[in-house]
């Protein structure tokens, strides 16, 4: 898990979903499988909240991927400059994105 959360940290999302999105499956065919429960989509979304929000914790890693590369362009000191040069390559979903240090 915490090699793909460093992926999802240091790779912007339009590369690396298809892999997060492997993953996330994978996690939840393990939980049928060890549960012996086939859950429905709805019941699955509630285990991927937090233990204080009611759920298990089993956070899906496509659902904050974007969010986890943008905290670790904004922190870095190239922030504005590399999301505005992923903009021009169109890697999607910076042009509207601005870091504030």
């Amino acid at each position: 898990f915490c090699k793909l959360v460093h992926l999802a940290r240091a790779t912007p999302t339009s590369l690396s979903f298809k892999a997060l999105m492997l993953f996330d499956a994978d996690i939840r065919k393990t939980f049928c499988q060890c549960t012996g429960v086939d859950i429905s989509d709805f019941a699955w979304q509630q285990a991927q909240l937090s233990l204080s929000r009611g759920g298990l914790g089993l956070r899906s890693l496509v659902h904050h991927s974007s969010a986890a590369f943008i905290t670790t362009v904004c922190s870095s000191g190239f922030g504005p400059s590399l999301i505005h040069h992923l903009s021009k390559l169109g890697q999607g979903g910076f042009q509207f994105f601005h870091c504030t240090s």
